[in-house]
Order: C-alpha cells, then sequence, then structure tokens
C-alpha cells in the first residue's frame, strides 16, 4: 500500500533519497539550484515536501511551497517503473488538500510534451493559463540585472 507523507523539515540522508528520485524521474536540472538549503528554506518558510512511499521505497514526491494566494506544486515526480499506477493522483489529491485547507489556489508547470502529466492536472481541474508564457532569469547572480 502506498503512503503519502508531509516532510516539513530536511534532512541530508533524505535530501539525497529526494535528489535520486528526481534523477530517475528525468526532472533533475542543475540550473534550478536546487540545493539542500533552499529546500530547507522553503520549508522553513511554509513550504512542505509531499512523499509517496510503498515498502520503505520512495516512488514519488512533490515539493509545495506559497505566496499566501497560491500553492505551488513544484518538482512533481513519479519513478517512471511506477507512472501511471495512481501515485501522481495520491499525491496531487494531498496538494489540493493542502491548497484548500488554507484557501488558497494551486498553480503548478508542466512540459507541454508530457501528455501523462497533463492528463492527470485536467482530471482534477487544472486548466492552461491562456495568454500567458512563463519566463525565467536563471542567471541574475552571475549577469546582474
Amino acid at each position: 500500500m502506498t503512503s503519502i507523507h508531509r516532510i516539513t523539515e530536511l534532512i541530508p540522508s533524505f535530501y539525497v533519497e529526494l535528489i535520486k528520485l528526481w534523477d530517475e524521474a528525468g526532472i533533475s536540472n542543475p540550473a534550478r539550484s536546487d540545493s539542500f538549503e533552499v529546500i530547507s528554506n522553503s520549508l522553513s518558510h511554509g513550504g512542505v515536501i509531499l512523499t509517496a512511499y510503498r515498502d520503505n521505497s520512495l516512488l514519488g514526491s512533490a515539493w509545495l511551497t506559497h505566496d499566501f494566494r497560491r500553492v505551488y506544486i513544484h518538482h512533481m515526480a513519479v519513478l517512471p517503473r511506477v507512472q501511471n499506477t495512481g501515485i501522481g493522483a495520491l499525491i496531487l489529491k494531498e496538494a489540493l488538500s493542502i491548497a484548500g485547507d488554507l484557501g488558497y489556489q494551486a498553480k503548478l508547470e508542466v512540459h507541454t510534451d508530457n501528455q501523462s502529466a497533463r492528463h492527470l492536472y485536467a482530471k482534477y481541474g487544472f486548466t492552461e493559463l491562456n495568454g500567458y508564457l512563463t519566463m525565467i532569469k536563471r542567471d541574475i547572480l552571475t549577469s546582474g540585472w
């Protein structure tokens, strides 16, 4: 049976496990700067990491933050060998439960070519934000502004 847990404090051994999951799920990106310190800081400011475990094995996760209006669902990942088995839905339901308890909207980003994730999100009421394009400046520390 798969169980969902809420992580509000990061420890080094779990961080290693989380990064391994993200690597195996294909969502790692060094440009994101998802360091231990960054994640710990977000958790100390109301963030949470949702995890899905079965038989002591980490199968999926999502990292949630908020800005007091919206819960942002980051880095939703499920191991490829257990994708499309309902684990993503369990994690997403828990994320939506947290957003609902806070009275906030929920927002996420998904790659346009990730059809299975897009289908899951649509099933739970997410719609495209028409007219908007996501933009980011990752190199602010090195290039200035």
